[in-house]
């Protein structure tokens, strides 16, 4: 890990997501009124799931309070990379081979998600910097590289999806580095302004009627005798038929049950001042989006301003933003030499929501409608799975593959212990 003062920070340097810089103000007019005493739906969280829940089922003439207990869409809704693409973290080939049509239907789930993101965009005309830009997985091994190739095929054959190997010979017309053996090119993914996607979530979602209360956190979750709940929160008690908990990565022990089963695990970016442009070609040359095979892996992309945006996961552990910061800088240099002496701008954290299958999961528990898990690509998925909860919460079905066990981890209660030890393992694997 390099040392804190190798890292050159700019005069203007903060600890805070560079997306925050243009984020627009929200503007709600519910803020400081009461809280509405009975509603038709409560959804705790205020991200892009909770968001888009939110307006799809007021525009189907439901009556909804969203809570929030900080800002609304401070959490991963605006400080994640902005990467928008198919697929999940465990891997395609593995996923097919055990569950042959359910795990083809959630893949499927997956482009749908993207189209999704990409025709709330175009619909609601949210100006949030989106370019399909297409995104490249490195391979760091060899053998990740046999992978890769089974992959594209599986991909274009089994699902359409326009996917291309590239051996390592030729990786330098996307890519200004020489580490890695090969890559897959997948053109159906985009970036966006996360930040600035959420505002325009926001926006639809004021537009239909959405009452927001942020900084009021759900306090408890009581069902009533005659059907519904009562959710108590520090403004008083609300009334509700149904109740969404889309909290994610920020699960806390509102429902001891999704407590178990979604760990909490940092992730980090730092942003660099604007590069020329001769350098920001010579790093991306196709303004590609960029992650690798590692356990422990890295995502890179170019911002709209020519700023790198390099993150990745520092530790299981916890730590400090300074130090994943550090670590996160020597690791762009190893990659990309040529950004000796760039200045970082901005550093910034926040959790990612992992399950045991590193899938996402929707799903009720004792009547309580829950969406959650993302495990790293929640931009899309989360979109998807508000719109699919709030269908599913107004009266429609839940499509059979996401009706599925929500594995819990062994021992786990409130703090996860066995963190370190999992970081451990994997940091030891991507050694070997």
């Amino acid at each position: 890990m390099a040392e804190p003062n190798r890292t050159p920070l700019a005069e203007g340097y903060r600890e805070e997501p560079y997306w925050w810089r243009e984020a627009p103000t929200l503007t709600l007019p519910q803020r400081g009124r009461e809280l509405a005493g009975d509603v038709d739906v409560v959804i705790v969280g205020g991200g892009y799931t909770g968001m888009v829940a939110a307006a799809r089922l007021a525009w189907r003439g439901r009556s909804v309070a969203l809570l929030e207990k900080n800002e609304l869409g401070s959490g991963a809704s605006s400080r994640n990379g902005g990467m928008v693409h198919s697929g999940f973290k465990a891997d395609l080939a593995t996923t097919l081979k055990r569950d042959p049509e359910a795990g083809r239907q959630r893949y499927q789930a997956t482009l749908d998600a993207f189209a999704l993101v990409e025709e709330t965009i175009r619909v609601n005309q949210i100006d949030c910097d989106y370019v399909r830009s297409g995104h490249l997985e490195l391979a760091d091994k060899a053998s990740h590289f046999q992978h890769i190739e089974e992959e594209a095929h599986l991909l274009n054959q089994r699902f359409g999806v326009n996917a291309r190997v590239i051996p390592r010979v030729e990786l330098a017309s996307e890519v200004g580095t020489s580490l890695y053996h090969g890559a897959l090119l997948v053109e159906q993914s985009g970036g966006l302004h996360p930040a600035k996607y959420f505002a325009g979530l926001t926006r639809m979602a004021g537009d239909r009627g959405v009452h927001f209360f942020d900084h009021t956190p759900a306090a408890g979750i009581e069902v009533r005798r005659r059907g519904g709940f009562n959710v108590s929160t520090s403004r008083g008690v609300i009334q509700a038929r149904d109740v969404l908990v889309a909290t994610n990565g920020y699960s806390d022990r509102l429902v001891p049950w999704l407590r178990r089963r979604v760990i909490p695990i940092g992730s980090y970016i730092i942003a660099t001042t604007p590069l020329p442009a001769d350098l920001a070609h010579s790093v991306i040359p196709n303004r590609r989006m960029l992650f690798d095979s590692k356990n422990f892996l890295h995502y890179w992309r170019l911002s709209a301003d020519n700023r790198m945006l390099f993150g990745g996961r520092a530790s299981f552990a916890p730590t400090t933003i300074a130090k994943a910061r550090d670590w996160l800088y020597s690791s762009m240099l190893h990659i990309h030499p040529q950004l000796a002496g760039v200045q970082i701008e901005h550093a910034w954290g926040g959790n990612v929501g992992f399950t045991v299958d590193r899938v996402p999961h929707i799903g009720r528990t004792k009547g309580i409608t829950y969406a959650l898990g993302y495990s790293g690509i929640g931009v899309a998925m989360s979109t998807y799975f508000g719109q699919l909860a709030a269908d599913w919460i107004a009266g429609g079905d839940l499509p059979a593959c996401w009706q599925r066990p929500f594995p819990a981890v062994p021992f786990y209660r409130e703090k996860p212990w066995f963190l370190p030890a999992v970081g451990w393992y994997y940091s030891a694997l991507d050694r070997v």
